[in-house]
């Protein structure tokens, strides 16, 4: 399928980068519901390069940016589809100067996907439950005080859908590496326990860090850490995920 540049908008970043236009020659609807979604999006559109400056001048932030092992990308969940309004409350409500007016995601260069493998006759894709990988997909984020529950705490159930939406970034680019041509697939959260440690307090700048513990069939088991600058976990979450069947 041969693709082009539109001058109609499909994924827009409200804060700092501007609209991004995608269409194809097949219809709007056809793209985002397309298995390579993903790999288009991520090729087309760029971090913003204004949070890339505002995170380099931190010394302890710098640090992830200059690691040679990651490279920064665009995360999906902070680019609103104006065509189906998917991401709307990570692109629009929650992007904004009082709750996170900056983000920046950064991928593990050697990302290892699953592969689809044969067990006595049958595919299926599985991971060791011991898989001890680095962390593969991380997130600068800075924190405003638009998210307080308790006076200069990130409520609760907010840090829950921060983790989600890391965990479901996770997922697409893991997914984004092994899929193959036909319709996009769709990943649910069926499970999630969290482990609340120590206040996140805003506002204030945090590392959210993530990765694949194991894959098993259709479904994903995920964790990933709140830290501070000192390296300090101060939520935790494993997450299960299913992606749905194809009809």
């Amino acid at each position: 399928m041969a693709w082009r540049i539109s001058t109609r908008p499909l994924f827009a970043h409200r804060a700092s980068i501007g609209c991004y236009h995608l269409s194809t020659t097949a219809t709007l609807k056809n793209v985002v519901e397309r298995s390579g979604f993903l790999e288009i999006f991520m090729k087309d559109q760029r971090p913003s390069p204004g949070t890339i400056d505002y995170f380099s001048s931190f010394l302890w932030t710098r640090k992830f940016i200059e690691d040679e092992a990651y490279k920064a990308i665009p995360f999906f969940s902070r680019h609103l589809n104006e065509h189906t309004g998917e991401n709307r409350f990570f692109a629009e409500t929650v992007n904004s100067n009082t709750t996170i007016s900056h983000l920046l995601a950064l991928q593990l260069q050697d990302l290892d996907s699953p592969q689809l493998i044969s067990h006595s006759g049958r595919h299926s894709l599985k991971l060791a439950p011991d898989r001890t990988t680095s962390h593969e997909l991380i997130c600068l984020m800075s924190l405003g005080k638009g998210l307080d529950s308790h006076p200069s705490i990130v409520h609760g159930g907010f840090q829950a859908v921060i983790f989600d939406e890391i965990m479901r970034n996770l997922i697409l680019l893991h997914n984004n590496n092994i899929c193959e041509p036909g319709p996009r697939d769709l990943h649910f959260t069926v499970n999630m326990n969290l482990s609340y440690v120590a206040p996140v307090n805003t506002p204030g700048i945090f590392l959210i860090r993530s990765k694949l513990l194991r894959r098993e069939g259709r479904k994903w088991v995920t964790k990933a850490e709140i830290v501070n600058s000192d390296d300090k976990i101060l939520t935790s979450a494993e997450s299960i995920w299913v992606t749905a069947k194809k009809h």
